[in-house]
């Protein structure tokens, strides 16, 4: 691996446009064939040694950081009180999964089923969840942390045994995760199965993608992008190399990815060929681009760039889905310890101390909590119907369709919805303070300001019903896309959300959280107590951000619905050029998608192998 250009053949086998999750799970795939020849390009630098990396507690220093973030930013969102919302994305070799928090979730049964329910055969969960546990190994914790956070529900057979993501609780827990599945348990949601399973709600605690002896982040520029695969003769991967477009030409009936076009790190322009495929795993922004870019995507808009229209697919870009993300934050009692006090340089300076001589301590890390809930309104004797009469009122069956695939996922979404064994939300636990009133960038809203310690409780739609979209700003490929997530655009998101955030006050109400809690103490927004629905209703425009976790823009579905790539991920009207990314996703999943993205990078390569078009 180099930034240098200077020794690239003329050609490969395969050329994967991307070094992040997915890119480098299909590379490192793909060249256990000794036989088979590929390029791998990635735009950002190799940082893969820096310990803003290799430190998991660190991760929030790489967030709006140039050397490591895309530093996305979304449109003013008028469903949101008119507030851009920051998406950091990751722009070094390993990507987004070198510079996450870590979390490794998994999604529901029901959620995965619906891809194949969208005209997918063989995408469903059965068939997915080998890929699931392929991608990782897991390494059960002590005696001691199994109980403090009550892991009574994970099933040690289901978990990945030979993966190269090494995936771990930590060691390092305080008193708030001790409290968080037993809060949980005293409401009666106690976890009722392990969540690799796809099935299964409740509150629970998540293991991180961190390498349990060397207390390091484990991702695909650490591990699938191993000592051993870096050596072999078949794999170049050039960093800092960014691609402007796709050459294709016209055969037939048929498209041919014939190379790709990129500026190197000395800004000079090269051409490389590709023998057998192109392979797309730019992510959820960054891959419809390259296709506008490319030709492919809205005759008109890309007219209006100066673009030669290759494909005429409106679709590309389209679908774009999220998790919307909104909050509370509580201040915590004198003895609950919380990440805010690394707000204090020395502090800091003697986290990293302690973690540089016996990795131990803050910024270990290891372990959020989460729960996955249905709105618990819905779950009282008469909640099935009062559920009902919403999806009624905002679903009405003789609502115009805004997309070709609206009334599918709709019907898709609303099943989930109704069923108990599912959840409409995500909460997460995170052990420090939010201030999105603080401004749009994340090294606004991400810092202490508050000098008091405080935990935060977020609640995410794990199932969006708003669509937005992300398309090309100009014919330039360094200018940024333009993304619009359309945050709230559909009313029912945020009714479903309001009673959500509602039931943020009975968890924090409840022991043994409230113990945890500062009596009379600070709430940020300042002093905002959630009574009525209405209340609820006005916190999420106020408050919500991204879970950062953007799918879609390439989807998965026939051209038909709206679709991109076919179920073998090739792109509508081309011979050989694929998307492997987060983008394809048709309808997003509950929770992180990094561990689908995985699955879905595995199962990709596996479909190359076996030359399925």
């Amino acid at each position: 691996m180099t930034a240098s250009a200077a020794d690239l053949s003329d050609s490969y086998d395969y050329i994967v446009v991307g070094g992040g999750t997915s890119g480098l799970v299909v590379a490192s795939c793909l060249t256990e064939d000794p036989n088979v020849t590929l390029l791998l390009l990635e735009a950002g630098a190799d940082r893969l040694s820096d310990s803003r990396i290799t430190t998991p507690g660190l991760a929030l220093t790489t967030w709006d950081n140039p050397d490591f973030d895309w530093q996305f930013m979304t449109t003013p969102q008028s469903g949101l009180n008119g507030r851009p919302v920051a998406h950091p994305r990751g722009r070094t070799l390993g990507g987004s999964a070198a510079i996450n928090l870590g979390l490794i979730t998994y999604p529901s049964k029901a959620g995965v089923d619906s891809w194949e329910e969208l005209g997918n055969p063989g995408w469903n969960f059965d068939n997915l969840q080998p890929y699931y546990r392929k991608f990782h190994t897991y390494t059960p914790p002590s005696q001691e942390v199994h109980d403090l956070l009550a892991l009574d529900y994970m099933d040690s057979e289901a978990q990945g045994t030979s993966g190269p993501i090494k995936v771990s609780f930590g060691d390092f827990h305080g008193p708030l995760q001790r409290a968080w599945p037993e809060t949980f348990k005293r409401l009666s949601h106690k976890y009722t199965g392990d969540p690799l399973t796809g099935l299964g709600y409740g509150g629970h605690s998540n293991p991180s993608s961190i390498d349990a002896e060397s207390k390091t982040r484990s991702h695909a520029g650490s591990d699938y992008y191993s000592p051993e695969v870096r050596n072999r003769s078949n794999l170049r991967v050039l960093t800092e190399a960014l691609v402007g477009k796709v050459v294709l030409e016209k055969s037939g009936d048929e498209v041919v990815a014939k190379g790709v076009q990129f500026s190197n790190k000395d800004g000079q322009q090269q051409t490389v060929h590709a023998k057998k495929e192109i392979i797309l795993a730019a992510g959820t922004f960054q891959s419809p681009q390259l296709l506008e870019l490319s030709g492919i995507g809205s005759r008109e808009l890309l007219q209006q760039h100066g673009i030669e229209a290759v494909i005429d697919n409106p679709f590309v870009g389209e679908n774009l889905q999220d998790h919307a993300l909104a909050s509370l934050c509580f201040e915590a009692a004198d003895h609950t310890p919380t990440g805010d006090i690394l707000r204090d340089p020395q502090v800091f300076a003697a986290a990293v101390e302690e973690y540089n001589k016996s990795k131990t301590g803050f910024l270990t890390a290891g372990t959020y909590c989460s729960a996955y809930m249905p709105v618990a309104d819905f779950l009282d004797q008469g909640g099935e119907a009062k559920l009902k009469e919403l999806l009624d009122e905002y679903l009405p069956a003789d609502a115009p369709s805004a997309f070709p695939a609206q009334k599918k996922q709709y019907d898709l979404l609303r099943k989930i919805l109704q069923s108990k064994d599912d959840s409409s939300i995500h909460y997460v636990m995170a052990p420090f303070q939010i201030n999105v009133h603080a401004g749009a960038k994340l090294t606004e809203y991400l810092v202490p300001i508050n000098p008091r310690n405080f935990f935060t409780l977020f609640a995410a739609l794990n199932h969006p019903f708003s669509r937005g979209s992300v398309h090309i700003s100009s014919a330039d490929p360094t200018a940024k896309p333009r993304i619009d997530p359309k945050y709230l655009s559909h009313p029912l998101d945020n009714e479903i959300l309001a009673r959500h955030v509602q039931y943020m006050e009975k968890l924090v109400a409840a022991e043994p959280l409230v113990s945890l809690l500062k009596k009379g103490g600070q709430r940020i927004p300042a002093d905002k107590h959630v009574g009525s629905l209405e209340e609820a209703r006005t916190l999420g425009p106020q408050t919500i951000t991204s879970n950062f976790h953007p799918t879609g823009t390439c989807a998965m579905m026939s051209r038909e619905l709206g679709g991109v790539v076919n179920d073998r991920l090739v792109v509508h009207g081309t011979r050989n050029l694929r998307v492997v990314d987060a983008s394809i996703i048709p309808l997003e999943p509950r929770g992180n998608i990094q561990s689908s993205v995985y699955a879905i990078a595995e199962r990709a390569a596996d479909m190359i192998r076996q030359g399925k078009h």
